[in-house]
């Protein structure tokens, strides 16, 4: 357990655009990813929320297209682009009026309280100057690449492109590229480490190793948690962020970072957000509703609070409980506290992802050690027990135990393979609500696939569809109705000849079920031939 918990603790990097540089530089490993991103992005954009965005848009008298995403621009494919802290440079970069004064006495940022606003301003414009100088420098692009292999392990080093590739595009496009294959060859190692790990064979290589300290070095970016909260403020008034293009978007992000920011101060500074509202639906090109943008700010200033209780250290945290409710804790108390606070620690899961078992085993814990109703109560609502989702450790685990799930299955112990199902399906839960990752449909059929070991037909069918984004009315019906069938056939086979394995004749009702439930979904209209053909044995 020391050695996965060791793999899944570096995936906390933050996705990047690809850049420029992916649209200069062909037949890399990485065209294919570049390819299903631009996927996703046409799914995206084509989805019914976006078309209905951009008619709003259009019925204002502006040009959505000014506004729509841009999936043949690699700077408006990943969408996760907008979730690094070094993407709020575009605050001064794009060009839109970012009003830096509203950082001017302000106060500390919500994120941790270690940064100030004004020394936010301050890096934005110090990393367009950066990228500048780099432009100008002949060695400039080429030197971003020594550096970045210097900083790390061997097998999360690049190749440097030609000369000619680099002169095709900025410091600023090398900086994004460069971290996304940093995230993709790292989630792709830590998988296959974990794999090491399931199958007892974790034996590993000098390489490997020296990755796996690497990865335990790495923090989690807290300057995320700023642009988190701003992103949560924008949803609740209603903004549909996905289906701006990468500018747009992130002009308003601007705007809800400096909006978030006055509500670290506290109520007295709430006045202002009428007026960044305003700024926010002139950009958005639609009408927002400011009730629920006075819901959002008392959101987000519980975000941020929840955001520093998850942050302290057992010594703090056993200190505010104790300020909280009025009583010194006893030694089992204070002991409870923390193992109540790393209930589900590894999961990615935190306030509003936690599954009831994490909530009833946080309880749990609490009373046995003597705490009250009404203390637990309190305790959970002030995070002092809990802790923020993450969705690259979901992601992580939800894989991981994933695996595990098949390797029981495969076993025959059923029982446990469903915990492990059940609790994969729960982390991904935080993956599919994270908009920082873009899914495919292949995430959502694997999810399909983990909700039914779990016993969750109805959540799997909804999954199952959704993993046929690609196809609409009678097609997507018959590529359904195609897999399903298909897939019936094989096991059926596959428990025939092997009356007596307990995982194949498991896995087949599995799969039975899965078509009752995806049959019966709404969502999907099938004629009665094939609905009749899914449902025989």
């Amino acid at each position: 357990m020391k050695l996965i918990v060791l793999v899944m603790t570096f995936l906390l990097l933050p996705l990047l655009t690809w850049g420029e540089m992916c649209s200069s530089v062909s037949n890399t490993p990485y065209d294919g990813i570049k390819a299903l991103s631009q996927n996703y992005c046409e799914q995206l954009k084509n989805s019914k929320e976006c078309k209905d965005l951009y008619s709003q848009i259009r019925a204002n008298g502006e040009n959505p297209e000014d506004k729509a995403l841009k999936c043949s621009d690699a700077s408006g494919v990943s969408r996760a682009f907008e979730n690094s802290w070094s993407y709020t440079s575009g605050c001064v970069i794009g060009g839109w009026n970012f009003v830096k004064d509203t950082f001017v006495g302000v106060g500390t940022a919500i994120a941790d309280g270690a940064e100030s606003l004004g020394k936010f301003a301050e890096d934005v414009e110090a990393e367009h100057a950066a990228n500048l100088a780099c432009d100008n420098d002949p060695n400039g692009r080429s030197q971003l690449f020594d550096q970045y292999n210097q900083n790390v392990p061997k097998l999360l080093q690049v190749a440097k492109p030609s000369a000619a590739a680099l002169a095709k595009t900025s410091c600023g496009g090398i900086k994004a590229t460069l971290k996304q294959q940093q995230t993709l060859k790292a989630d792709e190692l830590s998988l296959n480490l974990n794999r090491k790990v399931l199958l007892q064979k974790a034996n590993f290589s000098s390489e490997e190793k020296e990755f796996l300290d690497w990865g335990q070095k790495r923090l989690p970016d807290s300057q995320l948690n700023l642009l988190q909260a701003a992103k949560a403020k924008l949803k609740e008034v209603g903004v549909k962020l996905d289906c701006y293009n990468s500018q747009q978007a992130a002009a308003m992000v601007c705007e809800a970072i400096a909006d978030v920011g006055t509500l670290a101060a506290g109520p007295t500074a709430w006045a202002v957000k009428a007026t960044r509202l305003q700024n926010i639906a002139k950009i958005a090109g639609v009408s927002l509703d400011a009730q629920k943008a006075a819901s959002a700010s008392r959101a987000v200033a519980t975000a941020a609070d929840l955001e520093k209780a998850a942050k302290l250290s057992n010594v703090e945290r056993i200190a505010a409980a104790e300020k909280s409710l009025g009583r010194a804790l006893t030694a089992a108390e204070k002991k409870a506290l923390i193992d109540a606070h790393e209930v589900a620690a590894q999961t990615g899961r935190g306030y509003g992802t936690y599954s009831a078992t994490d909530l009833k085993n946080k309880a749990d814990i609490l009373k046995t050690a003597g705490f009250s109703e009404t203390e637990r109560n309190l305790l959970m609502r002030q995070g002092l027990a809990g802790s923020v989702s993450n969705g690259s450790s979901a992601r992580t685990f939800s894989n991981t135990m994933r695996l595990q799930g098949e390797k029981l299955l495969s076993s025959g112990k059923t029982a446990e393979a469903k915990q492990s199902f059940r609790s994969a399906a729960d982390s991904f839960e935080v993956v599919a609500n994270d908009v920082k990752f873009a899914k495919s449909d292949r995430d959502y059929w694997v999810a399909a696939k983990i909700n039914a070991n779990a016993e969750r037909y109805d959540k799997a069918a909804d999954y199952f569809i959704k993993s046929y984004s690609k196809e609409t009315g009678s097609s997507k019906s018959e590529a359904i109705f195609e897999a399903l069938n298909r897939e019936k056939q094989e096991l059926r086979v596959i428990s025939a000849k092997n009356p007596s394995s307990v995982g194949a004749q498991t896995t087949y009702q599995t799969h039975r079920k899965l078509i009752e439930a995806v049959v019966n979904n709404p969502q999907l209209r099938l004629s009665d031939a094939l609905r009749a053909e899914l449902l025989k044995p």
